[in-house]
């Protein structure tokens, strides 16, 4: 299987998330989640000048997706922020956020830019799945447990648990892999249809009603 094939197949899910997000809109535009929207469109324009430049310079693209992953955490860190409704839990999560930009900026300072910063995103995955955890226990112990299956919150959060648990390891052990080669790429594409299938799923069974402020 050709390794070109599996990152499209990448990017054809993330076109599939943002238009399914875009066309079930109404369905949580009075909520938090509204924002995921416009969060999967940044992606699949990240994506697009990510492989553009490569083909267009025949230079390292790895810079592009480093600045993408310091936007794509702080906006997890942000929204979970928003919808805990624990104040020790949303302090928690701003000293998660600070941590991670000092890390990530500690990063762009002293680590080449030709190559991923896994260990960014390895504390930004561990960070944001420390959060899903929060969110989880909170849905647990609420009055919408017997109605998860209508929140999108829910679905967000249980891609991004499943997504992580897989990517980090995955990343922990890139130096053993071949980052661009064929199972690393079947591995990708696996997680990344969990993630966004949890999505479309969540876009899909949302109901304005249970996803409001």
């Amino acid at each position: 299987m050709d390794v070109s094939y599996l990152t499209l197949s990448v990017s054809i899910l993330e076109w599939i998330a943002a238009i399914c997000a875009t066309y079930h809109f109404n369905k949580y535009k009075n909520s938090t989640e509204r924002h995921f929207v416009y969060l999967l469109w940044f992606t699949v324009l990240v994506e697009t000048v990510g492989r553009s430049w490569r083909y267009a310079f025949e230079s390292s693209n790895f810079w592009v997706y480093n600045i993408y992953m310091l936007v794509l955490f702080l906006f997890y860190l942000y929204w979970y922020q928003s919808i805990l409704e624990q104040k020790t839990l949303r302090k928690i999560v701003w000293l998660f956020a600070i941590f991670f930009t000092g890390f990530a900026v500690w990063n762009f300072v002293f680590e080449s830019w030709d190559g991923y910063h896994k260990y960014t995103f390895v504390i930004g995955a561990l960070l944001t799945m420390i959060c899903t955890l929060f969110h989880f226990r909170q849905l647990l112990y609420g009055d919408e447990v017997l109605i998860l299956k209508h929140k999108l919150s829910f679905w967000i959060s249980t891609g991004l648990l499943l997504f992580n648990m897989g990517m980090i390891p995955l990343m922990l052990l890139s130096h053993n892999l071949n980052f661009g080669g064929k199972y690393f790429g079947i591995i990708i594409l696996v997680l990344n249809s969990i993630l966004y299938g949890c999505y479309i799923i969540g876009f899909q069974w949302a109901k304005e009603k249970y996803n409001r402020f």
